[in-house]
């Protein structure tokens, strides 16, 4: 149920456990025979209080062999003696300061009423943010091994309206990721789930947004967001129950990893912890979006006030054909945009099995000195003489068939009895077993010992998980694999982390396979996907910025799609600015546009990573889906910078500018760019004005943009400009 409200309560205080997520909340009370129900949630569900006796409340966390036989559990586990019924009832209540102050971390803790098997139910406030952090523990004290199916972390019960929708985060897998769905919900069972393991992401991503009323607005309207913090398959499963003669249906919303395959033998005094499911309940998308971009800053993401560096990729412009002088001739060019970084992407590595195409050498991390002569070392020397910082791809996770490692360590990857099938012509290493995660581990300090001064680094991992087994574990454990695989994985990413701390990490699996917040704790950025045609990226950035702040979202300009130049400039300054194009093959022309993008990230990027976003036109939603346009605002509302994108060629009238959050009674210099030419003179405009429209849309043909500063009268750039 939601929002029951505040009534007098009729339950002792030590029976009813109050989850206070600062402006909204959860409350569970006990009934007489021990078992837990949701009393309240909403906006004042942490006040709610009891005007029925519990039992006649929704359970708070429904286990398989509870009252409700006809609904899909949150928790179901077969016992050591083969009893498949699970009956929990409340033992007690912990509660300890939280890592932020006013925080705090509550375990709620239940106990089987038959056999030695306890679950705790863990939450971590972060009132700041209004964001929850939440998980299930369960701990065997049986006298045997018990199987757990279903562990989900969270399965809050709503009541919810005939228009009750939600909006999912899936395309149809590589280079379609972040695919906007909404829809309406029926009565009925609906599940959005990801497979894959390594790079589950790449067909769903692990969000959801539930709009309980129906669809709701940026500024009103319930909507609880939810993001999975795991870096496997994830699932989240929507029940829908219409109420006999009533509009109002019941809803029960349950996320948390993918089971499917991957029921987990538990043996005893050993604990399953599943992952941590991070959710918010908001008064309209834009609210949510602030409370995750506040949250993944505070308790997610590596150094948040570091600006993040405009990049230089030579993926797109060589691919595997390169050699020294033609990656110092792109060093030149770098520099000569003023860029930050050279990345230099795959190809470099491989002697006996050079890696000329993605056949051969993964594995095998020595330079290839047919193409680079005087090694990583030069390519780090000729950056630095330049200004630049050096950057380096690697793929610790896999290795090729074709490889000395392969040759020497057959053994090595994930397979079960029969013979692994190749992926991109490559297979996957078991990170289960020890030598395997010292070696993944390894990659990164020896790539980094061969070239000192690298302060970059791009992880990625273009596989998925086909032939799922590990020696590492006995046959009658095997399906464990999927659950063990993510937790080593991360250890392997935490020690990386841990052993350099001031290397720039990125985060990709063939594009955006790995866009969790589970695994972004260990790095600074992630590559959104692997389809950079601006016109996708516009939609893809749109969705993806709902949950992370735009200094995690990695956007080059490249040729992809055959876009014009200043449109995806001005698409790619709209997140984290960088570049992946044949800079020697620009023209005049094309340079001076590449030169004033540079120039526009340097006065607005500290805006669009770290300042408040603002979505003003939709490019996903409405019968109009041809433009779009998003704001970042400065939290003291002196400054912003709009980006206004017309995707095709306009039939309707223009849409309204409307930009809040600025200071009505002050006077702003309007300063508009469209990268095809010089910055326009800049005019100045009212606070109020520009409350109601005053900015203009300005564009009347397909693929072009504006980028339009706004900033307070006497007020000057961060970076004095």
């Amino acid at each position: 149920m939601q929002d029951t409200g505040d009534r007098a309560p009729t339950r002792p205080d030590d029976r009813t456990i109050r989850l206070d997520a600062g402006s909204w909340g959860w409350t569970w009370s006990a009934d007489d025979d021990g078992r837990l129900h949701q009393v309240g949630l909403g906006p004042s569900g942490a006040g709610a209080a009891l005007d029925v006796d519990a039992v006649w409340y929704p359970d708070a966390h429904p286990t398989w062999g509870g009252p409700d036989p006809y609904r899909p559990p949150a928790l179901r586990i077969t016992h050591t003696d083969g009893t498949t019924t699970t009956r929990l009832r409340f033992s007690g209540v912990e509660r300890r300061p939280g890592p932020d102050v006013g925080d705090e971390v509550v375990r709620i803790t239940t106990i089987d009423d038959e056999v030695d098997l306890r679950v705790t139910f863990c939450t971590r406030t972060h009132r700041a943010s209004g964001v929850l952090e939440q998980w299930v523990e369960v701990l065997n004290d049986e006298s045997g091994a018990v199987t757990v199916w279903d562990v989900d972390s969270i399965a809050p019960a709503f009541l919810v309206g005939p228009e009750a929708s939600v909006v999912q985060f899936g395309g149809s897998g590589w280079a379609d990721e972040w695919a906007w769905s909404a829809e309406r919900l029926t009565p009925g069972t609906k599940v959005f789930d990801s497979l894959g393991g390594i790079q589950p992401h790449l067909q769903r991503s692990p969000f959801l947004l539930l709009e309980p009323n129906g669809p709701a607005s940026e500024t009103s309207g319930d909507t609880v967001g939810c993001s999975i913090l795991w870096g496997g398959n994830t699932r989240f499963a929507v029940d829908v129950r219409p109420r006999s003669g009533e509009q109002a249906r019941d809803l029960r919303l349950r996320a948390g990893a993918n089971p499917l395959g991957a029921h987990y033998v538990l043996d005893p005094g050993r604990t399953f912890t599943s992952p941590v499911v991070a959710w918010t309940w908001a008064d309209g998308r834009q609210e949510l979006t602030d409370r995750f971009h506040d949250w993944t800053r505070a308790r997610v993401l590596r150094d948040p006030d570091r600006t993040r560096p405009i990049v230089v990729n030579n993926w797109e412009t060589t691919f595997f054909s390169f050699d020294h002088d033609r990656i110092v001739g792109l060093v030149d060019r770098s520099a000569d945009l003023g860029a930050d970084v050279f990345l230099l992407d795959d190809g470099w590595f491989g002697t006996s099995h050079p890696r000329d195409d993605d056949t051969a050498g993964l594995g095998d991390w020595d330079v290839d000195r047919r193409k680079l002569p005087e090694g990583l070392p030069g390519l780090v020397s000729a950056a630095s003489e330049r200004g630049l910082r050096f950057g380096i791809w690697v793929e610790p996770e896999m290795v090729n068939p074709r490889s000395d490692l392969f040759d020497a360590h057959p053994d090595w990857v994930i397979r079960d009895r029969r013979t692994p099938r190749e992926h991109r012509n490559q297979l996957a290493l078991d990170p289960l077993l020890g030598e395997v995660r010292d070696f993944e581990v390894g990659v990164v300090d020896r790539v980094l010992g061969i070239a000192p001064g690298t302060s970059y680094l791009k992880w990625d991992a273009n596989r998925p998980v086909t032939d799922p087994g590990s020696r590492a574990l006995p046959p009658d454990r095997q399906s464990n694999a999927w659950v063990d695989w993510v937790h080593a994985t991360w250890e392997v990413m935490e020690r990386v982390a841990t052993a350099h701390p001031d290397v720039e990490l990125m985060l990709c699996a063939s594009g955006g396979g790995r866009t969790d917040h589970g695994t972004l704790r260990f790095f600074h950025e992630f590559w959104t996907s692997d389809n950079t045609d601006p016109v996708a990226r516009i939609r893809m950035q749109w969705a993806c910025g709902h949950w992370f702040p735009a200094s995690t979202i990695a956007a080059h300009v490249t040729a992809w799609g055959g876009r014009p130049l200043p449109f995806a400039c001005a698409v790619a300054l709209s997140a984290r600015f960088g570049f992946d194009l044949d800079l020697e093959a620009l023209d005049e022309e094309g340079t001076a546009v590449c030169r004033r993008a540079v120039a526009l990230a340097r006065r607005t990027q500290d805006l669009v990573q770290h300042g408040r976003l603002r979505r003003l036109v939709s490019p996903v939603e409405g019968e109009d889906r041809s433009r779009a346009a998003l704001a970042y605002l400065s939290p003291d509302g002196d400054r912003a910078v709009v980006f206004c994108f017309q995707l095709d060629e306009p039939t309707d009238p223009p849409p309204d500018l409307l930009l809040a959050g600025l200071d009505d009674d002050a006077t702003y210099e309007v300063a508009v760019t469209d990268l095809t030419s010089r910055r326009e003179s800049v005019r100045s405009v009212p606070g109020s004005e520009i409350r109601r429209g005053a900015l203009g849309w300005g564009l009347t043909r397909a693929l072009t943009a504006r980028v339009i500063e706004v900033r307070a009268s006497g007020t000057r750039n961060r970076s004095g400009a």
